[in-house]
């Protein structure tokens, strides 16, 4: 019974660690003073690599956990889950989404000396996004608390900071107009 504590209590606060990666990552792209933003995605990496661990801690403990039919072979055939398969692999997905950017962008750093590399970096970037997405709807297909309302207002409050986010973020930018000569 543990496990599950384990697997549940892991799982939903991985999801909310990866909105505040994903909500500081919003804002910290932004332009800001340039100490205010080494601040702000200095967080934004450490929720990240929080939500990581916390992930890492909510899979082993599912696979753990004999009460349902979830073994280690769902990482590789999400599908052959005994228990709620399209759930599963969502889920799936979004561990592979978020596992590739945190690869990819550890080596970031060795790999900035390519321009092209420094260029493609937000496009790899994206699919931290659609990860923390696939794990908001993972949650709410997969968890079984998913339909309570303290899961619920936790999933809208997610998704509320992220969209706020993305707002300040769209209203910060500066307004460029275009001028006719004539």
């Amino acid at each position: 019974m543990s496990l599950w504590y384990l697997a549940r209590a892991s799982g939903v606060t991985a999801l909310i660690f990866f909105t505040l990666a994903a909500s500081l990552g919003v804002l910290g792209s932004s332009s800001l003073r340039p100490e205010r933003r080494f601040w702000l995605q200095y967080v934004h990496r450490s929720a990240a690599v929080t939500g990581l661990l916390l992930l890492a801690a909510h899979v082993i403990a599912v696979v753990s956990d004999s009460f349902v039919d979830i073994s280690l072979s769902v990482i590789v055939w999400p599908f052959g889950s005994g228990y709620r398969p399209f759930a599963m692999a969502v889920g799936v997905l979004a561990l592979y989404s978020l596992v590739i950017v945190a690869v990819v962008g550890a080596a970031r750093g060795r790999l900035a000396r390519s321009e092209g590399f420094t260029k493609r970096w937000r496009s790899i970037h994206v699919a931290a996004s659609v990860g923390w997405l696939l794990s908001v709807g993972h949650s709410l297909l997969a968890g079984t608390d998913r339909s309570t309302p303290w899961m619920l207002a936790i999933t809208i409050t997610c998704l509320a900071a992220v969209g706020g986010s993305v707002v300040a973020r769209l209203r910060s930018r500066p307004v460029t107009r275009l001028v006719r000569t004539t």
